[in-house]
């Protein structure tokens, strides 16, 4: 596939998700829920080629976006006051899940080796910080439980790219 080709479906997928948007308000669906309904529509489509886009295209277009609103609208003030929950949360989170989803693998499939175990852990792992606000903007929370929900999760899920990628620090 050339890459204006590329280039071209990304913009008609960006361009789909406005009416996908729409009909999820008309039909008062979560937005997630259409995206998905949108999407395996996308895929059961006669006449359609078999679609490999760049996980680092795909990283560097859709994730930003969606982290950008959260980080955007963070009060320092309250994330410094909370900040020591925040970590316990997003670090013993990735790692006890990592950690049992290793022990479950090795358990499962006693032939794959401990590193492949724990590998399937660490990429499970992180919670999805856009499906965790999503649904909690329907869930009454006390403020402060829904600040360090969204905040655990936008952490978590942005710490795992910077540290497998062999940079000594998370970006800037």
């Amino acid at each position: 596939m050339s890459p204006v080709h590329l280039f071209e479906l990304v913009l008609l997928l960006m361009a789909l998700v406005i009416p996908l948007e729409l009909l999820a308000r008309r039909l008062r669906l979560p937005p997630a829920a259409a995206l998905i309904l949108g999407g395996m529509a996308l895929a059961l489509a006669p006449g359609q080629h078999d679609l490999e886009l760049d996980p680092d295209l795909t990283l560097v277009l859709f994730r930003p976006p969606l982290l950008m609103a959260s980080a955007y609208f963070t009060v320092w003030r309250d994330f410094r006051a909370d900040l020591r929950i925040i970590l316990q949360l997003a670090v013993g989170a990735v790692a006890f899940t990592t950690l049992v989803v290793g022990l479950v693998a090795h358990w499962a499939v006693p032939g794959l080796p401990w590193a492949a175990c724990f590998a399937l852990g660490a990429i499970v792992s992180p919670p999805d910080a856009v499906a965790a606000k999503a649904v909690l903007q329907g869930v009454s929370l006390p403020p402060r439980m829904r600040r360090c929900c969204w905040k655990v999760r936008a952490w978590s899920t942005t710490r795992p790219a910077w540290c497998c990628s062999g940079s000594p620090s998370p970006p800037a």
